[in-house]
């Protein structure tokens, strides 16, 4: 079996005749292996690396791929002990400072009441910077990846986009703090470092390999079935390279 997670990107949003059409059909018919879709709508990085670990305590699979989300992205449990995906409506970020502009907003489920809403509306906002978003989807790579490996389960990582990774990188450079009663400065992982550990950031993400290649979208954005034949012969190419394939004999 091959597991697949991710957000919209790997659902096949907007592609017309799901599942047949989408990469995550495409990869697993050509190994003839039955797959299992765990991904989302709106799914955060928080999320894929929740319901991984999860999922492959309960019920391990031969191989992981992972479409890894935005960093913008996260979730939440609410009264109803229901996940909810604290989704943007709108989200526009400052490149010279990468503070989130006042005028971004997360979705307002009909299940919030008001001060919920407000609640986790000013945490994306206020609590969340792009430094920390990157930093904690980081680790939730670096987490996930380590738990495979001690699990024995093969993987596969690719990125969903770049838009928000390339403004971003060159802080992991910056000297930070810990702080409690005074302020102390650590050493700690850099850019390189995380490069090493975590190789497939230097590949091209799916949503940035399909702008490039000019195939069409969907009007909410989503690569669409070209989108998705891309894709697939990408990891398709990517098994054999690694001979993945092995696994299936």
């Amino acid at each position: 079996m091959i597991y697949w997670n991710g957000c919209s990107f790997v659902r096949g949003m907007e592609v017309e005749n799901r599942p047949k059409d989408i990469f995550a059909n495409i990869v697993s018919q050509e190994f003839g292996q039955p797959w299992w879709d765990n991904a989302k709508v709106g799914g955060s990085n928080d999320r894929i690396w929740r319901t991984t670990t999860d999922d492959m305590i309960r019920k391990p699979a031969k191989l992981v791929i992972i479409v890894w989300s935005g960093f913008n992205r996260f979730e939440f449990l609410d009264n109803h002990k229901v996940w909810r995906s604290a989704v943007w409506v709108r989200y526009r970020f400052m490149r010279d400072t990468l503070e989130v502009c006042d005028s971004s907003e997360v979705y307002f489920h009909p299940n919030m009441i008001l001060k919920q809403w407000e609640g986790i509306n000013g945490y994306a906002k206020y609590g969340r910077s792009m430094r920390y978003n990157l930093l904690y989807s980081l680790h939730y790579m670096l987490s996930t990846k380590y738990f495979l490996e001690a699990k024995g389960i093969p993987y596969l990582f690719y990125k969903m986009s770049d838009g928000q990774l390339n403004p971003s990188i060159d802080t992991l450079d910056e000297e930070r703090g810990e702080g409690a009663g005074c302020i102390w400065m650590l050493p700690h992982m850099k850019k390189q470092d995380y490069l090493n550990e975590l190789p497939f950031l230097k590949e091209e993400a799916f949503y940035d390999m399909c702008k490039r290649e000019k195939v069409p979208f969907g009007p909410k954005d989503h690569p669409l079935e070209e989108g998705h034949k891309l894709m697939a012969k990408r990891i398709i190419g990517d098994i054999y390279d690694k001979k993945l394939d092995k696994l299936f004999s």
